[in-house]
């Protein structure tokens, strides 16, 4: 889908600070609204995106569009305000860039028609469950009337916290311990091989093609399109001669999955497809995806959470670390297993969910 190129582009920037966001007529008279009129306040789980100079936390009125997930992580009906009227919208479609970047576009539409909202999403960074939106363009579309353009932030995912924090650009990489999974690991343990910080791709095609044909031989029913995915994903460095690679696979509405696998480096015709250890009493084939992936890369230390629902209130929570293995590649091990079974209603710390294995030294 090719971008919008929109000669009423100063129609965006008609919004006045007050509650209107409002274009000399004839024009679409979207207004922005805040989180003291949203029904039921905002939603665990959610995708929100407000006016790029804005801020949710301290403007009254700073939103453009709002759509909760439920507590399964199903998503409900958006809402925007347009002159007196609140018009419920629904995903109606979605698109990639060519080539693909970040998460492309998404289309909004109401049940009649009348109304369609283009998200142009153009930097994000994708932390676990949340995608932190830095630059997007917000398109409202109705019949006869010029299009009203934004420039949006926003938030799509779990934020952690029942408002969203104001959206940022990628951040550069720093070396801090723990800076790539947001703060300190709450693993203790036994740490792995030492990853120098993340560098973030920035393009699909970056991924090397031994990664890319690995994927599709071992796992093609879990990552069978890398090509499309949500963002392209990031590089560690293990040491002078070898690149760990992440290739986001899956990303819904409160969780999302990668696949890690290592080159040499720089990359050549050979790669490996790491697969994660079940604990010794769980049958099954060992999984190549992690979940809502965390790495503390200074510790060589990767945490796993799957979430058996969007209430965040049971699931399994693992902890892996990178170590040398025979044949001069690495392998994952299993250094915690934890597991909530029952979906009780009552949140807690993954990493603090009744522990089932442990792997010791």
């Amino acid at each position: 889908m090719p971008s919008l190129k929109l000669p009423c582009l100063a129609l965006a920037l008609a919004v006045a600070a007050s509650h209107p966001a409002v274009a000399e007529d004839p024009s679409i008279d979207l207004k922005l609204f805040g989180k003291h009129e949203i029904e039921g306040g905002l939603s665990t789980c959610h995708l929100a995106f407000w006016q790029s100079n804005k801020d949710p936390e301290t403007d009254k009125y700073a939103y453009l569009i709002y759509m909760p997930y439920d507590k399964d992580g199903v998503q409900m009906q958006a809402v925007v305000e347009i002159g007196k009227e609140k018009i419920a919208l629904t995903e109606s479609a979605r698109g990639d860039f060519d080539p693909p970047q970040r998460l492309g576009y998404r289309l909004y539409s109401s049940a009649d028609h009348a109304t369609h909202l283009l998200v142009r999403i153009e930097e994000a960074v994708v932390t676990g469950s949340l995608q932190t939106v830095g630059k997007a363009t917000v398109t409202v579309v109705r019949p006869d009337l010029p299009p009203f353009v934004a420039g949006a932030k926003g938030v799509i995912g779990c934020p952690g916290s029942p408002a969203p924090e104001t959206a940022q650009a990628a951040p550069e990489p720093v070396s801090d311990e723990g800076a790539a999974a947001g703060g300190p690991s709450p693993y203790t343990g036994p740490v792995g091989l030492p990853l120098t910080p993340p560098v973030m791709l920035t393009a699909a095609s970056e991924v090397p093609a031994a990664v890319r044909s690995e994927i599709a031989t071992y796992a093609p029913d879990e990552c069978s399109e890398p090509e499309t995915l949500a963002y392209p994903g990031q590089r560690y460095q293990v040491n002078d001669n070898f690149i760990l690679w992440e290739v986001p696979c899956f990303l819904g509405a409160y969780q999302g999955t990668s696949i890690f696998a290592i080159t040499q480096n720089p990359p050549a015709d050979w790669a490996t497809m790491l697969s994660l250890p079940n604990p010794p009493a769980l049958e099954g084939e060992n999984n190549a995806q992690m979940m809502n992936p965390e790495v503390f890369a200074e510790k060589g230390v990767f945490i796993s959470t799957s979430l058996g629902r969007g209430q965040g209130d049971c699931g399994t929570y693992q902890v892996f670390r990178l170590m040398d293995a025979p044949g001069e590649t690495f392998e994952f091990q299993l250094m915690e297993y934890r597991e909530k079974v029952n979906c009780d209603g009552v949140q807690s710390e993954p990493s603090e969910w009744p522990l089932q294995y442990s792997g010791g030294e």
